[in-house]
């Protein structure tokens, strides 16, 4: 994002982080056939900068 010239958002997303307001979430639709059928939904602990 720096490389992009976005400082403002990088700012923003230290600050959050720093604050402890920054959740880092993947929300995923489940596999259907064109209607709903419900989702997943994860959260990551960014802190310790892993992945589960």
């Amino acid at each position: 994002m720096s490389k992009r010239g976005e400082d403002e958002a990088v700012r923003a997303l230290r600050d959050a982080l720093r604050d402890g307001k920054l959740e880092y979430v993947v929300v995923k639709g489940e596999k259907n056939a064109g209607r709903y059928t419900g989702y997943q939904y994860r959260r990551f602990d960014i802190t310790k900068r892993t992945l589960p």
